[in-house]
C-alpha cells in the first residue's frame, strides 16, 4: 500500500466505522482497471508508464477495483481498504493485515475481509528492504527463470515445491486470515482470482497424493486430510455467479465459456494475450486483468454472495429465537 493512499484511508476511517478489506494480488489491487481515458493517454500500453504518471494511474486502479466498487456501488456506508499487491502470493497477501498499524483496522467496528486467492505456487518472503509498497519478494517454482533471484526460483522448484506443499501452504494462509478475523470480529469470505481447481475434493486428492508407500505418510490419513482441507469454510467460498473463479466469470461475461478449464486458466490468458485494447465485450484488458467494467461485475457478484450469506445467518438466528419462545 502506498503512503499517499494510506493517509487518505486514515482520514476516511475517522469518519466511518465500517470497512471492506480486500486482500490478494493484482486482481485485487486493480491492475489494468484504469479509465478508458488513461488507457488512451498511454496508447493502450501501461508497461512503460513513467514515474510522473504513476500516481495518476495507480489512483485509477484503486478507484476502479472491486474493493472500491463494493463500497461505492453496494456497501455505501463502508470504507474500502485495498491491501492487494501486484504479483503477490497468498502467504504475503494475508500478512498485509498486520503491516499497516496506522490504519488501526482491528478497532474498526464492522469489517468484512474478502480474500481473493491467487496461485498456490507463489511463495512470499518478507522483502529484505520492506519498501513503501513492495513488502514481499515472491517466487515461483521455475528452473528456467532469468534475473536476480533465478537460483532461488530454481532451488524452490528442485527442493521444495510439490502440489501437496502448495495446497497446505495456502490452507495455512487461510487459517491465518481466519484467526485475524476471529480475533477482531470480522467476517471472512474467500474467492479465487484465476484458479478453478480450488475445491474440496481436488485439495483432498492433492494432499493425499498418488503413491501408497512409506514415503507418503498422508496417503491413508483421510480424516486428517479432510480436517486440514476444511480449514476453509466452503459455504463462504464465493463462486462469482456460480463460476469457480473470477477469470471463469469474466469468460462467461465475454460469451466465451469455451475458454473455461477444469485446471488452470491457460486459455483465458491466451485469449487476453491477443487483445489489442479491450476484449470484445469490454470485461478484460490487454494485460489479462479485469477492466473497470469487469471489476464492477465482480463487485456486484461478491456483494450478492455476501448479502445471501448474511440473510441466511439472520434466518438461523430468527429460527433459534422462535424455537426458544
Amino acid at each position: 500500500m502506498y503512503d499517499w493512499y494510506k493517509w487518505k484511508l486514515i482520514d476516511k476511517l475517522q469518519k466511518k466505522s465500517k470497512a471492506i478489506i480486500g486482500i490478494g494480488d493484482s486482481f485485487t489491487q486493480g491492475q489494468g482497471a484504469c479509465s478508458i481515458d488513461l488507457w488512451k493517454k498511454h496508447n493502450w500500453d501501461l508497461g512503460g508508464v513513467g514515474i510522473k504518471d504513476e500516481r495518476e494511474l495507480l489512483t485509477s486502479f484503486y478507484e476502479n477495483s472491486w474493493v472500491n466498487k463494493l463500497c461505492t456501488n453496494h456497501f455505501t456506508d463502508h470504507v474500502p481498504i485495498n491491501l492487494g499487491m501486484v504479483g503477490r502470493g497468498n502467504r504475503g497477501a494475508v500478512k498485509e493485515l498486520y503491516l499497516h498499524p496506522e490504519l488501526n483496522m482491528e478497532s474498526i467496528e464492522e469489517k468484512i475481509v474478502v480474500f481473493m486467492l491467487t496461485g498456490i505456487e507463489r511463495f512470499d518472503f518478507v522483502h529484505k528492504n520492506l519498501h513503501e509498497h513492495i513488502h514481499f519478494l515472491t517466487i515461483s517454482p521455475n528452473p528456467d527463470t532469468k534475473g536476480d533471484h533465478s537460483k532461488l526460483w530454481a532451488e524452490y522448484y528442485e527442493s521444495i515445491w510439490s502440489d501437496k506443499f502448495g495446497i497446505i501452504e495456502m490452507l495455512l494462509s487461510i487459517a491465518e486470515a481466519k484467526t485475524w478475523c476471529k480475533a477482531h470480529n470480522a467476517k471472512l469470505y474467500l474467492t479465487s482470482a484465476f484458479r478453478p481447481e480450488y475445491e474440496r475434493q481436488p485439495f483432498i486428492r492433492g494432499i493425499m497424493g498418488d503413491i501408497d508407500d512409506e514415503t507418503n505418510y498422508l496417503y491413508k490419513q483421510t480424516e486428517y486430510i479432510k480436517s486440514l482441507v476444511d480449514i476453509i469454510d466452503w459455504k463462504k467460498f464465493i463462486r462469482p455467479n456460480g463460476f469457480k473463479c473470477v477469470s471463469d466469470f469474466l469468460c462467461s461475461l465475454e460469451n466465451r465459456e469455451d475458454l473455461i478449464e477444469e485446471v488452470g486458466s491457460a486459455k483465458y490468458y491466451e485469449f487476453a494475450g491477443k487483445i489489442k485494447k479491450f476484449s470484445p465485450r469490454g470485461y478484460v484488458t490487454n494485460c489479462a486483468h479485469p477492466s473497470q467494467k469487469g471489476h464492477e461485475a465482480i463487485a456486484k457478484s461478491i456483494y450478492e454472495s455476501i448479502i445471501e450469506d448474511i440473510n441466511k445467518e439472520k434466518e438461523v438466528i430468527t429460527n433459534k429465537i422462535t424455537n426458544l419462545i
